[in-house]
């Protein structure tokens, strides 16, 4: 499945590099935060993303070595 989201091969330093990247903005916190300012300004919350995201990082660390 890794495969089909990114593109081309990556070499392990590439895919750990790409991990901690994607990891860098994944925050469940900050997720929630924005959910509920939605919520104050009258919008449904949103579903939420950051599981995809922890899924991804999880999933090119493990190829990454």
């Amino acid at each position: 499945m890794l495969d089909r989201i990114v593109e081309r091969p990556l070499t392990a330093a590439e895919r750990a590099a790409l991990a901690d990247g994607i990891e860098a903005f994944t925050d469940r916190r900050v997720e929630r935060y924005w959910q509920l300012v939605g919520v104050l300004h009258g919008r449904e919350p949103f579903p939420p993303a950051v599981p995809a995201f922890e899924w991804l990082v999880a999933a090119l660390r493990a190829h990454a070595t």
